[in-house]
Protein backbone atom coordinates (compact mmCIF):
# COMPACT_ATOMS: atom_id res chain seq x y z
CA UNK A 1 0.00 0.00 0.00
CA UNK A 2 1.50 3.34 -0.94
CA UNK A 3 0.79 7.08 0.11
CA UNK A 4 -1.68 7.83 -2.92
CA UNK A 5 -4.16 5.13 -0.54
CA UNK A 6 -3.67 7.90 2.41
CA UNK A 7 -6.62 10.51 2.36
CA UNK A 8 -7.87 12.38 5.45
CA UNK A 9 -10.61 9.86 6.34
CA UNK A 10 -7.97 7.01 6.47
CA UNK A 11 -6.34 9.43 8.79
CA UNK A 12 -8.85 10.32 11.34
CA UNK A 13 -10.60 6.93 11.23
CA UNK A 14 -6.84 5.49 12.14
CA UNK A 15 -6.31 7.88 15.20
CA UNK A 16 -9.85 8.06 16.69
CA UNK A 17 -9.41 3.71 16.76
CA UNK A 18 -6.13 3.68 18.51
CA UNK A 19 -6.37 6.37 21.16
CA UNK A 20 -6.28 9.74 20.04
CA UNK A 21 -8.72 12.67 20.33
CA UNK A 22 -9.41 15.32 18.06
CA UNK A 23 -8.34 18.98 19.78
CA UNK A 24 -8.72 21.29 17.62
CA UNK A 25 -10.21 22.04 14.68
CA UNK A 26 -9.33 24.50 11.54
CA UNK A 27 -10.04 25.21 7.86
CA UNK A 28 -6.69 23.54 6.29
CA UNK A 29 -5.94 21.09 9.47
CA UNK A 30 -6.91 19.03 12.54
CA UNK A 31 -4.72 19.01 16.02
CA UNK A 32 -5.57 15.56 17.29
CA UNK A 33 -3.52 14.79 20.77
CA UNK A 34 -2.63 11.23 21.93
CA UNK A 35 -4.44 9.87 25.37
CA UNK A 36 -1.74 8.13 26.54
CA UNK A 37 0.95 11.22 26.23
CA UNK A 38 -1.07 14.64 26.30
CA UNK A 39 1.89 15.87 25.21
CA UNK A 40 2.15 14.35 21.90
CA UNK A 41 -0.01 15.73 19.20
CA UNK A 42 0.00 15.67 15.40
CA UNK A 43 -1.11 17.57 12.65
CA UNK A 44 -4.05 16.10 10.05
CA UNK A 45 -4.36 17.79 7.23
CA UNK A 46 -7.97 18.13 5.66
CA UNK A 47 -7.45 18.01 2.01
CA UNK A 48 -5.53 15.36 0.09
CA UNK A 49 -4.86 17.84 -2.62
CA UNK A 50 -2.55 19.93 -0.34
CA UNK A 51 0.92 20.44 -1.45
CA UNK A 52 2.29 19.48 1.39
CA UNK A 53 -0.14 16.64 2.13
CA UNK A 54 2.53 14.03 1.79
CA UNK A 55 5.47 15.55 4.10
CA UNK A 56 2.82 16.39 6.70
CA UNK A 57 1.89 12.78 6.43
CA UNK A 58 5.48 11.47 6.91
CA UNK A 59 5.79 13.41 10.15
CA UNK A 60 2.25 12.20 10.93
CA UNK A 61 3.15 8.31 10.85
CA UNK A 62 6.83 9.19 12.44
CA UNK A 63 5.32 10.39 15.44
CA UNK A 64 2.76 7.81 15.69
CA UNK A 65 5.35 4.89 15.30
CA UNK A 66 7.24 6.66 17.43
CA UNK A 67 4.36 6.42 20.39
CA UNK A 68 3.32 2.75 19.02
CA UNK A 69 6.97 1.68 18.95
CA UNK A 70 6.36 0.12 15.65
CA UNK A 71 7.81 0.89 12.09
CA UNK A 72 6.84 3.94 10.11
CA UNK A 73 6.00 1.65 7.84
CA UNK A 74 3.57 -0.55 9.51
CA UNK A 75 1.62 2.45 10.54
CA UNK A 76 1.31 3.45 6.94
CA UNK A 77 0.06 0.23 6.13
CA UNK A 78 -2.86 0.30 8.76
CA UNK A 79 -3.86 3.96 8.11
CA UNK A 80 -4.39 2.80 4.34
CA UNK A 81 -6.32 -0.31 4.75
CA UNK A 82 -8.99 1.29 7.17
CA UNK A 83 -11.36 1.02 4.13
CA UNK A 84 -10.07 -1.87 2.43
CA UNK A 85 -10.79 -5.77 2.93
CA UNK A 86 -7.61 -7.97 2.71
CA UNK A 87 -7.78 -11.52 1.51
CA UNK A 88 -4.54 -13.50 2.38
CA UNK A 89 -3.98 -16.31 0.28
CA UNK A 90 -1.46 -18.61 1.50
CA UNK A 91 0.61 -21.53 0.64
CA UNK A 92 2.18 -23.73 3.24
CA UNK A 93 4.50 -26.38 2.54
CA UNK A 94 8.26 -27.98 3.43
CA UNK A 95 9.57 -26.86 -0.30
CA UNK A 96 8.81 -23.02 0.77
CA UNK A 97 11.97 -21.76 2.20
CA UNK A 98 12.88 -18.21 3.10
CA UNK A 99 10.17 -16.44 1.80
CA UNK A 100 10.60 -18.08 -1.59
CA UNK A 101 8.33 -20.85 -3.56
CA UNK A 102 8.39 -23.01 -6.76
CA UNK A 103 7.61 -21.42 -9.72
CA UNK A 104 5.50 -24.00 -10.05
CA UNK A 105 3.22 -23.32 -7.01
CA UNK A 106 3.61 -19.86 -7.40
CA UNK A 107 1.75 -19.60 -10.62
CA UNK A 108 -0.61 -21.68 -8.98
CA UNK A 109 -1.37 -19.52 -6.11
CA UNK A 110 -1.40 -16.79 -8.33
CA UNK A 111 -3.46 -18.28 -10.50
CA UNK A 112 -5.79 -19.47 -8.27
CA UNK A 113 -6.50 -15.55 -6.52
CA UNK A 114 -7.57 -14.95 -9.91
CA UNK A 115 -10.01 -17.97 -10.19
CA UNK A 116 -11.29 -17.35 -6.69
CA UNK A 117 -12.37 -13.51 -7.05
CA UNK A 118 -13.78 -14.53 -10.56
CA UNK A 119 -16.03 -17.43 -9.35
CA UNK A 120 -16.85 -15.61 -5.96
CA UNK A 121 -18.07 -12.37 -8.02
CA UNK A 122 -20.20 -14.80 -10.78
CA UNK A 123 -22.24 -16.59 -7.72
CA UNK A 124 -22.84 -12.89 -6.37
CA UNK A 125 -24.34 -12.54 -9.17
CA UNK A 126 -26.29 -15.67 -10.23
CA UNK A 127 -26.05 -19.26 -8.86
CA UNK A 128 -24.58 -21.83 -11.17
CA UNK A 129 -23.00 -25.38 -10.80
CA UNK A 130 -20.67 -25.12 -14.07
CA UNK A 131 -20.25 -21.30 -15.77
CA UNK A 132 -17.93 -22.60 -18.37
CA UNK A 133 -17.60 -19.86 -20.71
CA UNK A 134 -21.33 -18.58 -19.18
CA UNK A 135 -19.21 -16.12 -16.85
CA UNK A 136 -20.77 -13.18 -16.63
CA UNK A 137 -18.93 -9.86 -17.73
CA UNK A 138 -18.95 -8.07 -14.55
CA UNK A 139 -17.27 -10.72 -12.62
CA UNK A 140 -14.13 -10.13 -14.90
CA UNK A 141 -14.73 -6.91 -14.80
CA UNK A 142 -14.52 -7.07 -10.88
CA UNK A 143 -11.40 -9.28 -11.22
CA UNK A 144 -9.46 -6.56 -12.76
CA UNK A 145 -10.53 -3.95 -10.07
CA UNK A 146 -8.67 -5.97 -7.59
CA UNK A 147 -5.00 -5.01 -6.50
CA UNK A 148 -2.24 -7.51 -5.34
CA UNK A 149 -0.20 -6.51 -1.99
CA UNK A 150 3.40 -7.68 -1.59
CA UNK A 151 4.25 -11.01 -0.82
CA UNK A 152 4.36 -11.68 2.88
CA UNK A 153 7.71 -13.72 4.65
CA UNK A 154 6.92 -16.99 5.93
CA UNK A 155 4.42 -19.05 4.57
CA UNK A 156 4.13 -18.08 1.33
CA UNK A 157 1.31 -15.49 1.35
CA UNK A 158 -0.27 -13.50 -1.46
CA UNK A 159 -2.67 -10.29 -0.31
CA UNK A 160 -5.47 -9.87 -2.28
CA UNK A 161 -6.93 -6.24 -1.85
CA UNK A 162 -10.56 -4.74 -2.15
CA UNK A 163 -12.68 -1.84 -1.76
CA UNK A 164 -14.90 -1.48 1.38
CA UNK A 165 -16.24 1.73 0.94
CA UNK A 166 -19.96 1.80 0.53
CA UNK A 167 -22.23 4.56 0.10
CA UNK A 168 -24.73 6.57 2.33
CA UNK A 169 -27.52 5.06 3.66
CA UNK A 170 -30.62 6.36 2.12
CA UNK A 171 -33.82 7.25 4.68
CA UNK A 172 -37.01 8.67 4.23
CA UNK A 173 -38.77 11.57 7.06
CA UNK A 174 -39.07 9.20 9.27
CA UNK A 175 -35.75 7.43 9.32
CA UNK A 176 -36.46 4.25 7.69
CA UNK A 177 -33.76 3.19 4.96
CA UNK A 178 -34.37 2.74 1.56
CA UNK A 179 -32.73 1.43 -1.37
CA UNK A 180 -30.47 2.88 -3.61
CA UNK A 181 -29.29 2.13 -6.76
CA UNK A 182 -26.07 4.41 -6.75
CA UNK A 183 -25.17 3.17 -3.62
CA UNK A 184 -25.73 -0.48 -4.07
CA UNK A 185 -22.55 -0.88 -6.31
CA UNK A 186 -20.84 0.13 -3.88
CA UNK A 187 -21.57 -3.36 -1.69
CA UNK A 188 -20.46 -5.47 -4.63
CA UNK A 189 -16.84 -6.02 -3.48
CA UNK A 190 -17.34 -7.07 0.16
CA UNK A 191 -20.51 -9.46 -1.09
CA UNK A 192 -18.01 -11.21 -3.52
CA UNK A 193 -16.06 -11.52 -0.49
CA UNK A 194 -18.68 -12.75 1.75
CA UNK A 195 -19.79 -15.32 -1.14
CA UNK A 196 -16.27 -16.35 -1.25
CA UNK A 197 -15.96 -16.83 2.57
CA UNK A 198 -19.38 -18.83 2.60
CA UNK A 199 -18.69 -21.11 -0.44
CA UNK A 200 -14.88 -22.18 0.68
CA UNK A 201 -16.58 -22.90 4.05
CA UNK A 202 -18.91 -25.38 2.85
CA UNK A 203 -16.62 -26.52 0.06
CA UNK A 204 -14.12 -27.17 3.29
CA UNK A 205 -17.33 -29.28 5.33
CA UNK A 206 -17.75 -31.17 2.15
CA UNK A 207 -14.39 -32.10 1.59
CA UNK A 208 -11.96 -31.62 4.34
CA UNK A 209 -13.69 -34.12 7.01
CA UNK A 210 -11.90 -37.63 7.12
CA UNK A 211 -14.01 -40.53 6.83
CA UNK A 212 -16.82 -38.39 4.77
CA UNK A 213 -17.58 -38.72 1.39
CA UNK A 214 -20.42 -35.75 0.45
CA UNK A 215 -23.15 -37.34 -1.23
CA UNK A 216 -24.67 -35.80 -4.96
CA UNK A 217 -27.49 -34.52 -2.69
CA UNK A 218 -24.42 -32.69 -0.11
CA UNK A 219 -22.75 -31.46 -3.75
CA UNK A 220 -25.84 -30.36 -5.33
CA UNK A 221 -26.97 -27.95 -1.98
CA UNK A 222 -23.47 -26.41 -2.20
CA UNK A 223 -24.44 -24.51 -5.05
CA UNK A 224 -26.77 -22.81 -3.36
CA UNK A 225 -23.87 -21.39 -1.38
CA UNK A 226 -21.91 -20.39 -4.35
CA UNK A 227 -20.16 -23.81 -4.78
CA UNK A 228 -18.77 -24.31 -8.65
CA UNK A 229 -16.90 -26.20 -10.53
CA UNK A 230 -14.43 -22.94 -10.93
CA UNK A 231 -14.40 -22.39 -7.37
CA UNK A 232 -12.81 -26.18 -6.93
CA UNK A 233 -10.68 -25.50 -10.00
CA UNK A 234 -8.87 -23.05 -7.71
CA UNK A 235 -8.39 -24.26 -5.34
CA UNK A 236 -6.83 -27.83 -6.65
CA UNK A 237 -4.99 -25.29 -9.04
CA UNK A 238 -3.11 -24.55 -5.44
CA UNK A 239 -3.09 -27.73 -4.03
CA UNK A 240 -2.77 -30.53 -6.89
CA UNK A 241 -1.32 -28.28 -9.68
CA UNK A 242 0.95 -26.33 -7.78
CA UNK A 243 1.86 -29.71 -4.97
CA UNK A 244 1.04 -27.28 -2.41
CA UNK A 245 0.19 -29.09 1.03
CA UNK A 246 -1.84 -26.85 2.91
CA UNK A 247 -3.54 -23.62 1.18
CA UNK A 248 -5.84 -21.53 3.38
CA UNK A 249 -7.65 -18.26 2.87
CA UNK A 250 -8.29 -15.75 5.75
CA UNK A 251 -10.09 -12.96 5.64
CA UNK A 252 -8.79 -9.44 7.33
CA UNK A 253 -12.13 -7.09 7.26
CA UNK A 254 -11.50 -3.18 6.46
CA UNK A 255 -11.41 -1.91 10.10
CA UNK A 256 -13.18 1.52 9.73
CA UNK A 257 -16.14 -1.02 7.87
CA UNK A 258 -18.89 -2.93 9.29
CA UNK A 259 -17.52 -6.44 10.16
CA UNK A 260 -19.55 -9.11 8.11
CA UNK A 261 -22.26 -11.26 9.99
CA UNK A 262 -21.61 -14.98 10.88
CA UNK A 263 -18.31 -15.94 8.30
CA UNK A 264 -15.80 -17.77 8.51
CA UNK A 265 -12.46 -15.66 8.76
CA UNK A 266 -10.13 -18.95 7.59
CA UNK A 267 -10.73 -21.44 5.61
CA UNK A 268 -8.10 -24.58 5.38
CA UNK A 269 -7.75 -27.14 2.91
CA UNK A 270 -5.23 -29.95 2.25
CA UNK A 271 -3.50 -31.58 -0.48
CA UNK A 272 -4.48 -35.02 1.14
CA UNK A 273 -8.22 -34.61 -0.09
CA UNK A 274 -7.87 -33.30 -3.26
CA UNK A 275 -9.48 -36.79 -4.57
CA UNK A 276 -12.65 -35.91 -3.05
CA UNK A 277 -12.33 -32.29 -4.28
CA UNK A 278 -11.57 -33.60 -7.75
CA UNK A 279 -15.25 -35.68 -7.20
CA UNK A 280 -17.13 -32.78 -6.55
CA UNK A 281 -15.66 -30.38 -8.80
CA UNK A 282 -16.69 -33.42 -11.34
CA UNK A 283 -19.86 -34.21 -10.16
CA UNK A 284 -20.64 -30.04 -10.72
CA UNK A 285 -19.60 -29.88 -14.17
CA UNK A 286 -21.69 -32.86 -15.12
CA UNK A 287 -24.55 -31.36 -13.39
CA UNK A 288 -27.61 -29.68 -15.55
CA UNK A 289 -29.59 -27.74 -12.77
CA UNK A 290 -30.42 -24.86 -14.29
CA UNK A 291 -28.89 -21.39 -12.55
CA UNK A 292 -30.72 -19.04 -9.95
CA UNK A 293 -30.65 -15.61 -9.93
CA UNK A 294 -29.34 -13.87 -6.73
CA UNK A 295 -31.14 -10.95 -5.54
CA UNK A 296 -29.79 -8.17 -2.47
CA UNK A 297 -31.94 -6.49 -1.32
CA UNK A 298 -34.70 -4.40 1.36
CA UNK A 299 -37.76 -6.04 2.83
CA UNK A 300 -40.51 -3.74 2.05
CA UNK A 301 -43.75 -5.39 2.80
CA UNK A 302 -44.82 -8.64 4.32
CA UNK A 303 -48.34 -9.81 4.45
CA UNK A 304 -49.50 -13.51 5.70
CA UNK A 305 -53.25 -14.18 5.71
CA UNK A 306 -54.75 -16.72 8.52
CA UNK A 307 -54.22 -20.06 8.13
CA UNK A 308 -51.86 -20.07 4.93
CA UNK A 309 -49.25 -21.71 5.10
CA UNK A 310 -46.81 -19.56 3.20
CA UNK A 311 -46.41 -15.64 3.73
CA UNK A 312 -45.83 -12.91 0.81
CA UNK A 313 -42.60 -10.98 0.88
CA UNK A 314 -41.95 -7.86 -1.62
CA UNK A 315 -38.24 -6.75 -1.65
CA UNK A 316 -37.08 -3.75 -3.05
CA UNK A 317 -33.98 -5.08 -5.21
CA UNK A 318 -32.05 -4.18 -8.45
CA UNK A 319 -33.09 -5.57 -11.29
CA UNK A 320 -30.36 -4.83 -14.45
CA UNK A 321 -29.46 -1.55 -12.78
CA UNK A 322 -32.80 -0.84 -12.12
CA UNK A 323 -34.97 -0.62 -8.97
CA UNK A 324 -37.74 -3.38 -8.56
CA UNK A 325 -40.56 -4.75 -6.57
CA UNK A 326 -39.80 -8.19 -6.53
CA UNK A 327 -42.61 -10.73 -4.76
CA UNK A 328 -42.31 -14.18 -3.44
CA UNK A 329 -43.76 -16.62 -1.26
CA UNK A 330 -41.97 -18.29 1.79
CA UNK A 331 -42.89 -20.95 4.07
CA UNK A 332 -43.86 -20.00 7.80
CA UNK A 333 -40.17 -21.00 8.95
CA UNK A 334 -38.85 -18.43 6.70
CA UNK A 335 -41.16 -15.65 6.68
CA UNK A 336 -40.57 -15.96 10.13
CA UNK A 337 -36.93 -15.23 9.67
CA UNK A 338 -37.75 -12.74 7.65
CA UNK A 339 -40.09 -10.92 9.84
CA UNK A 340 -36.76 -11.14 12.04
CA UNK A 341 -34.49 -9.65 9.75
CA UNK A 342 -36.98 -6.59 8.29
CA UNK A 343 -37.38 -5.85 12.52
CA UNK A 344 -33.95 -5.82 12.62
CA UNK A 345 -33.05 -3.87 9.35
CA UNK A 346 -31.10 -6.30 7.57
CA UNK A 347 -30.56 -6.62 4.17
CA UNK A 348 -31.55 -9.81 2.59
CA UNK A 349 -30.40 -12.30 -0.51
CA UNK A 350 -32.62 -14.39 -1.91
CA UNK A 351 -31.69 -16.78 -4.63
CA UNK A 352 -34.12 -18.62 -7.51
CA UNK A 353 -35.84 -18.20 -10.55
CA UNK A 354 -36.86 -14.46 -11.25
CA UNK A 355 -39.77 -13.47 -13.61
CA UNK A 356 -39.59 -9.93 -14.50
CA UNK A 357 -40.92 -8.85 -18.11
CA UNK A 358 -41.24 -5.33 -18.55
CA UNK A 359 -43.58 -3.09 -17.54
CA UNK A 360 -44.92 -6.47 -15.56
CA UNK A 361 -44.99 -7.22 -11.62
CA UNK A 362 -41.98 -9.25 -10.91
CA UNK A 363 -41.98 -12.28 -9.19
CA UNK A 364 -39.28 -15.14 -7.93
CA UNK A 365 -39.50 -18.94 -7.22
CA UNK A 366 -37.16 -18.69 -4.31
CA UNK A 367 -34.41 -21.68 -3.51
CA UNK A 368 -32.60 -20.14 -0.37
CA UNK A 369 -33.32 -17.22 1.78
CA UNK A 370 -30.67 -15.21 3.96
CA UNK A 371 -29.54 -12.59 5.44
CA UNK A 372 -27.24 -10.40 3.38
CA UNK A 373 -23.74 -11.34 5.25
CA UNK A 374 -21.51 -8.71 4.07
CA UNK A 375 -23.28 -6.03 6.45
CA UNK A 376 -25.11 -6.72 9.62
CA UNK A 377 -28.11 -4.08 9.23
CA UNK A 378 -28.16 -0.66 8.01
CA UNK A 379 -27.86 0.63 11.57
CA UNK A 380 -24.12 0.05 11.21
CA UNK A 381 -23.93 2.38 8.01
CA UNK A 382 -23.72 5.96 8.07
Amino acid sequence: MITSDVGPEELVSYLSRSGWVRARAGTLAELWQSREDIGTAVLVPRFAEADDFVRTLEILTGEVARLERRSPEDVLRDIARQFLDVTDLRAQDDDIDEGTISLQSGLGLFNAANSLMVSAAAATIHRQSYYGRAIPKAAHAHARRLRLGQTRPGSYILPVISSARFGATVRDGEGIPHLDVASEDAYFDRRVLATLSRSLETLAEMTMQRGRTPTRSDILDSVGEGVSTELCNAVLEVIKKGNVDIFDVAFNWAPASPVPDDLQRRVVFSSENAPILTQVRDELKESEEPSDTVLYGVIRRMSLKQHEDSGRVSLDTVVDGKKRSVSFDLDLATYRRAAQYHGERRRVVVTGTLDAPPGRPATMVVRTFAPDRSVTSFDDLR
